[in-house]
């Protein structure tokens, strides 16, 4: 296990050792007292919920009220779509970028991105508390002598095809970059889903390079 994957265990194996833990919560009958669905129309005997098992709008933060059975489905799916051990849906790629970022690394931990990546990714830096640099565009050297440099724990965010010039980044290179220096390598491929791979999986799958 690397040195960032034991901190992020440690931190959950705190948070259940003190019961602060969240879980999803499954769907229940129980009378709701705790959304935003104040007049019970999500949860109406719809046939649309009938079909689905999801509500037929939003009731809030899934980690309150908002979760259904179709959603894990979908996840599971998506899971075994990228050869993943797990997926988190979020209502777009956008957020997801910047609730993933924003939360992954410490104040004692560095952050390095390319500097063509996605608007989004540099809003989730903004509100990361590490240490962030950008490196070259697809520049190895520049991204090694930044690795080189960079404390505590190492993150190193790419997008696997960028959206502007349509180029790719050169992943198995940086893959064998991140593992000598233990970083944690983040790919973005909003824009490798559906056009690379055998069942357009992207540029990950494709080149083997799940793990």
């Amino acid at each position: 296990m690397q040195p960032i994957e034991q901190r992020l265990q440690a931190q959950l194996d705190h948070r259940k050792s003190i019961n602060a833990f969240r879980t999803l919560p499954q769907p229940s009958a129980r009378i709701d007292f705790c959304s935003n669905d104040y007049l019970g129309f999500a949860r109406d005997s719809a046939e649309l919920f009938q079909l689905s098992g999801a509500p037929t709008g939003a009731t809030g933060s899934r980690l309150i009220s908002g979760n259904a059975p179709a959603f894990e489905r979908l996840e599971r799916r998506l899971a075994h779509y990228f050869n993943a051990p797990a997926a988190l849906l979020f209502n777009s790629g956008y957020s997801a970028n910047i609730g993933l970022i924003a939360c992954m690394a410490t104040r004692h931990d560095t952050i390095l991105y390319d500097q063509l990546a996605h608007a989004s990714i540099r809003e989730g830096l903004l509100l990361s508390p590490a240490r962030t640099y950008n490196f070259r565009h697809n520049d190895l050297v520049h991204l090694e002598e930044r690795l080189r440099k960079a404390q505590g724990n190492r993150f190193v965010i790419v997008e696997s095809v960028y959206s502007m010039d349509g180029d790719q980044a050169p992943l198995q290179e940086m893959v064998d970059l991140c593992q000598h220096y233990q970083a944690a390598l983040v790919v973005d491929e909003a824009h490798g889903t559906g056009v690379y791979g055998k069942k357009g999986e992207g540029v990950v799958v494709k080149l083997g390079l799940e793990e």
